[in-house]
């Protein structure tokens, strides 16, 4: 196993989890109890969720409190039990193929072909990353050459190019020259 490694507090996210104790969302509906906490008001109302606690239908099994942007949010993990809906037509087998293009086609045993629609997010990452580049492209980079070092506004502007490729798909970070096939070439000795 080895030595534990070294966690910075300054990179570490501010979070803690608590499964055990009075963990409670308050009758008022804007009021959760945590232990160590206390009683703490929240932003959004929880009514929803005291209401399923309360028909018995909704179970909290633990929350995460965490510190992002400067502010603190709560989640709660929780067991909901639900009615099981009855199939509308039990002896119809569906065969689903799930894509990238299409986020999944439906064929039936009758022979209908369904199609469900992607909900963009490829696209509108892809279109990100197209925009980032560009700008990264007219700023003044590192020349390999001469040694020279790239602009400031360069560095800033590959950092958010980078940030943007992060949360990109795989298949929208290779350039389309990488995904056409490749053609044989010819070699010939003189």
């Amino acid at each position: 196993m080895g030595t534990p490694r070294f966690k910075s507090k300054r990179k570490a996210r501010l979070a803690c989890r608590f499964t055990t104790g009075t963990i409670r969302v308050d009758a008022d509906g804007r009021h959760v109890t945590l232990p160590r906490l206390a009683t703490i008001r929240t932003h959004e109302p929880t009514m929803k969720l005291l209401t399923r606690v309360k028909a018995g239908t909704a179970r909290i099994l633990s929350a995460t409190v965490r510190h992002e942007r400067g502010r603190w949010f709560v989640a709660f993990q929780t067991e909901v039990k639900r009615d099981l809906q009855p199939v509308a037509r039990p002896d119809v087998a569906v065969g689903i193929d799930l894509g990238v293009k299409a986020l999944a086609v439906m064929a039936d045993s009758a022979g209908e072909i369904r199609t469900v629609t992607n909900p963009r997010h490829y696209d509108r990452a892809r279109k990100q990353l197209c925009r980032a580049s560009r700008i990264v492209s007219r700023r003044q980079g590192p020349d390999l050459r001469t040694g020279q070092k790239p602009s400031k506004r360069w560095e800033k502007a590959n950092a958010a190019r980078n940030r943007v490729r992060t949360s990109v798909p795989t298949a929208c970070t290779s350039s389309p020259r990488a995904l056409q096939p490749s053609t044989p070439r010819s070699w010939s000795r003189t």
